[in-house]
């Protein structure tokens, strides 16, 4: 049963200072029991650096100088063996139609490292520059779908990241008959030998369709249930137990939503 109707026991966390301003299209992640999050917008677009302490309940304020990103909005952050990877965000421009946006911070030493291992010279050697994909932790993976190029459109490619190597690779741009066709602003997370894409935005249009890309037999399957969200662009999902929870989003010009949602991965429903 959704937020509005069941009951959750939500509890404001008081916030010390220092703290970061209100934002949003930011990007956050959880390594070794701290939350970390970079830029976003609020007035205009940021460039701060934030680590918070969850058994604290308090926040500091990290170095983004020399080799940090720039200021960046609806970018992607995940963590794996102590490091942070931050992709895409950047503005639109020719400089960045050609760039591979990928930076790496190292929590042990405190520094940022722009990876440059791989320059995108061509759409078949590395991703571009984009917003509002999604990234995700598979293996030793990280894996990206979607997101928009500006007055380029929007992709639906998708890319694996392998960290030992520091290579990319294409695994897919399946067309909307296959999978989930070119969208942004949708989720992404991993259970199992599964990835699990909602909602976003395709073209002007929100959706609320569910997707599971299987890793092992590398191939897309549509899951339909009876009931679920509205259609939704701009939310949040983790997986919590064997469950995924989706909060938050909404749809254009319209105010964001606070619904909750539970989809539970063995019965495939909704709740």
């Amino acid at each position: 049963m959704k937020g509005r109707t069941a009951h959750c026991d939500w509890k404001s966390a008081p916030q010390k200072q220092p703290a970061p301003c209100d934002r949003y299209k930011h990007a956050c992640s959880i390594c070794r029991g701290f939350l970390y999050l970079y830029g976003g917008r609020n007035t205009g677009s940021l460039r701060d650096f934030w680590r918070y302490s969850i058994v604290k309940n308090e926040w500091e304020m990290l170095d983004c100088s020399r080799d940090a990103p720039e200021e960046l909005e609806e970018h992607s952050m995940v963590a794996y063996k102590g490091t942070l990877y931050i992709f895409g965000g950047m503005v639109d421009s020719a400089f960045t139609q050609a760039k591979t946006p990928l930076w790496m911070y190292d929590i042990d030493s405190a520094r940022w490292t722009e990876c440059r291992n791989v320059p995108a010279e061509t759409e078949s050697s590395a991703p571009t520059n984009r917003r509002g994909h999604s990234a995700v932790v598979y293996l030793s993976s990280m894996c990206i779908y979607g997101g928009y190029f500006g007055i380029r459109g929007i992709s639906q490619e998708f890319w694996t990241f392998h960290f030992d190597t520091k290579k990319w690779s294409c695994v897919s741009t399946s067309s909307h008959n296959t999978g989930p066709g070119p969208r942004h602003g949708h989720s992404a997370v991993v259970y199992h030998t599964g990835m699990y894409l909602f909602g976003g935005l395709m073209g002007l249009s929100e959706q609320k369709d569910l997707w599971k890309w299987d890793f092992v037999s590398s191939s897309w399957s549509n899951i339909r249930t009876s009931h679920g969200p509205a259609p939704v662009v701009g939310h949040a999902s983790v997986v919590f137990k064997d469950s995924m929870l989706i909060f938050g989003g909404g749809i254009s010009n319209s105010q964001p939503s606070d619904d909750l949602w539970k989809y539970h991965f063995h019965t495939q429903s909704w709740k």
